[in-house]
């Protein structure tokens, strides 16, 4: 088969449409998909968590499926799978099963959230946790963290197997998804507080995850910094939602959801993380050498990323640029940006805080 044959094939089969409750799924065709580094088994073996760090813009967090002993730790790395800094934990209330990381912004404080919550035996009924610690700068080396937990529980008393944490900066509140085969999967609720203490948390139930519809196998997601998307890896694809406005994201999960057209299955894939409302990035769960995507998107004729004069008569006045590299040693599109002693990210033409609202 020709090269362009072979592309058109594989582009067919990728956007392989979802039957939802006797209808097509609609595609979401806006985004582009593209290799951009390997997260090596030597760095972190089985990736089952990734989240976009806010305080280091321009680096992902990383961890594995099993954390003991003394060996419990997170990784930050480069978009092309360069380890910068690794973090050990401690603190922690003993869960090794960490299915899935997170970043959000609380009371002006950039955080880590961990979840330890995997459970395929049913065996851990009310004994799931949420690790969190504030999201220490990423430098180089190794650095240390004491976390905190949430411990919860199931609106239902009975034991879920989970593997998909999210956290919105909007509401401030975890989104969690059970993991369910042949099922339907339910989207539940937590505020995050600093205060819980000791006892166990009653999630609340959202919705049954887009109205009833069944998107089972749900391996991780991610809600992007400013709110606008909530993207969820259902085996074998990548569900997106977006929010209107200011509603808040249970009415948003409760819409029939669009499937990213550009995403291509990745077996054990269990990773996904928002950098912005434009791109995010996936890996998969191996025991070896896998690859990291980048999904970016991009906009329609209606739709523009802002105004480059602009940008250019902000960048005029800052005082230090931080150009994250690629893979291929060629600056990328992120910047971390200081101006008038503020950190800011710059991505393209457009602005964004470190928790990811975008100035302009």
């Amino acid at each position: 088969m020709a090269a362009a044959g072979l592309m058109t094939a594989l582009a067919a089969w990728a956007a392989s449409p979802i039957n939802y409750d006797g209808t097509t799924l609609t595609w979401n065709n806006e985004f582009t998909r593209t290799e951009c580094g390997t997260m090596s088994k030597n760095v972190m073996p089985e990736t089952s968590g990734m989240a976009c760090s806010r305080t280091t813009p321009g680096y992902l967090w990383a961890h594995g499926d099993e954390n003991t002993g003394s060996n419990k730790k997170i990784v930050a790395i480069q978009p092309s799978g360069t380890l910068a800094m690794t973090l050990t934990i401690s603190g922690d209330a003993g869960r090794d099963d960490w299915e899935d990381i997170a970043t959000g912004v609380y009371g002006g404080q950039n955080y880590l959230f961990i979840g330890a919550f995997g459970d395929n035996d049913l065996a851990y009924n009310d004994k799931y946790y949420i690790y969190y610690c504030p999201e220490p700068a990423i430098t180089s080396g190794t650095k240390s963290a004491t976390v905190s937990f949430i411990k919860f529980g199931y609106p239902d008393n009975q034991a879920h197997n989970t593997e998909t944490l999210m956290y919105d900066n909007q509401e401030q509140m975890f989104y969690i998804v059970d993991k369910v085969d042949g099922g339907i999967c339910h989207l539940y609720k937590l505020p995050f507080r600093t205060d819980y203490g000791t006892g166990v948390q009653r999630l609340t139930e959202v919705c049954a995850l887009g109205n009833g519809s069944k998107f089972n196998y749900c391996t991780g997601g991610d809600i992007s910094p400013d709110g606008r998307w909530m993207a969820i890896k259902s085996k074998p694809y990548v569900l997106l939602w977006e929010r209107q406005g200011s509603e808040s994201l249970s009415a948003t999960a409760q819409r029939r959801p669009q499937q990213v057209a550009a995403y291509v299955e990745e077996k054990q894939g269990e990773s996904l993380a928002w950098l912005d409302s434009t791109t995010f990035y996936t890996t998969s769960d191996h025991k070896k050498d896998t690859p990291i995507y980048k999904y970016v998107r991009t906009f329609g004729s209606t739709e523009t990323p802002g105004d480059a004069t602009d940008v250019e008569e902000v960048q005029s006045d800052k005082v230090q640029s931080d150009k994250v590299q690629s893979d291929q040693g060629q600056s990328d599109q992120v910047q971390k940006v200081l101006i008038n002693g503020q950190l800011y990210i710059l991505r393209g033409s457009s602005i964004y805080s470190q928790d990811g609202r975008q100035i302009r």
